[in-house]
């Protein structure tokens, strides 16, 4: 809008002052003609009425005389060039510029309100539940004003295990959570981010998130060393000393949210005790000759028992099987101490001919009885390696 300032709301013409020469009737004429034709006006500036004197016979006159001029957007009420009487009444209210940003849009109107209240009434928005970036009875200046306005919107609030269905015209939901008392800290999870803006229907979650460090006694695994040790028979090994853990106290940083543990990372590690290791003399000795006397001693005392021509297991080499599967040594066990004695009987096979004990710890002869109980039963293939020996 363009307009000259104003110099005053009342404003009266001075008299014309006297000239020499001229008559006191020419005078007394001039005040009559003044007279006949000088109105007053009640001119309305934007809600703020004076008087002014003019000449003339329409609004324009009395805007004239007021110093005064029309904008584009201006209110002037009656019309410019609508004839005013001695007395009437003139409003002229004036256009300001006002740039609304209403739930995020932003768009310029011209109002002729001069406060925020009467403005939003002009455009609209004279809704009850708004939240305004300024106050309602803000004035508005004829350079303009920005508003941001917010309209009620519903929105769904989840935190601390309850749910909460709300109206609400705040802008962000940093705002909407303050409004609906959710006090937040600074850990706590926030969805959407708190500067979002609020949308009809939107859904904001709090998670809360705490971090606590706990402190962990663990186990430390012991190794094992093995040592070759002549005075093993190879193949065999013996504990030389038994393994023990260590123990170690882990300190572990725990990520809570609403209650439940959602990580776990371990931040140090003490040793309070260290492991010992177990140690294993692995044998190095070579095995002793075979003793075959034993063995052919029990192979013969046996072979009186069964006939010469069939499929049992007198007369076979018992000697030469005892040798291939132990050296000949009834006391010998295997590296993994599962198959023992003359015949390297497990412990399974040895009770499901009749053998009790140890088969390493019984005499050479009670082996080879076993043996041949066992070939008479299931045949040579019970000694995969060394049953063609027989």
């Amino acid at each position: 809008m363009t307009s000259r300032s104003t110099l005053s709301l009342s404003l009266r013409r001075p008299l014309v002052p006297v000239v020499a020469g001229v008559s006191l009737v020419a005078l007394l004429a001039s005040g009559v003609a003044y007279s006949a034709t000088g109105k007053t006006a009640n001119l309305a500036l934007d809600g703020q009425s004076s008087e002014v004197d003019f000449r003339g016979q329409t609004v324009a006159d009395v805007l004239d005389a007021a110093d005064l001029e029309v904008g584009e957007h201006d209110l002037l009420v009656p019309s410019a060039e609508t004839a005013v009487e001695d007395g009437e009444s003139v409003s002229l209210r004036r256009g300001r510029p006002l740039e609304l940003v209403v739930d995020g849009e932003k768009r310029t109107v011209w109002v002729t309100a001069d406060s925020v209240d009467e403005a939003l009434d002009q455009v609209g928005l004279a809704g009850e539940g708004l939240a305004l970036s300024a106050s309602r009875s803000r004035g508005i200046p004829l350079d303009g004003l920005s508003l941001q306005v917010s309209t009620p919107k519903p929105v769904t609030i989840k935190a601390d295990g309850a749910t909460q269905q709300r109206s609400t015209a705040v802008p962000t939901v940093d705002d909407a959570l303050f409004e609906a008392r959710v006090v937040l800290d600074g850990d706590d999870r926030i969805t959407p981010g708190r500067t979002t803006p609020v949308t009809p229907g939107m859904t904001i979650n709090v998670v809360r998130v705490a971090t606590e460090q706990v402190v962990e006694k663990v186990g430390l695994p012991f190794g094992t060393q093995r040592r070759d040790d002549a005075s093993v028979v190879k193949g065999q090994t013996k504990t030389l000393q038994a393994g023990k853990e260590g123990v170690a106290e882990r300190t572990v940083s725990q990520t809570w949210a609403d209650g439940q543990v959602e990580s776990r990372a371990v931040v140090s590690t003490r040793t309070v005790s260290a492991p010992v290791d177990r140690v294993i003399a692995v044998g190095t000795k070579p095995r002793p000759a075979p003793a075959p006397a034993p063995a052919q001693r029990a192979a013969s005392s046996s072979s009186s028992s069964s006939s010469s021509g069939s499929t049992s297991s007198g007369g076979l080499n018992w000697a030469a099987l005892a040798n291939c599967e132990s050296g000949g040594n009834p006391a010998a066990v295997s590296s993994t101490g599962k198959y023992r004695g003359l015949y390297q009987f497990s412990y399974a096979t040895w009770a499901s001919v009749g053998g009790s004990g140890d088969p390493a710890a019984n005499s050479a002869g009670e082996q080879t009885r076993r043996a041949q109980i066992l070939h008479d039963r299931s045949g040579r293939g019970q000694w995969p390696t060394c049953g063609r020996l027989l």
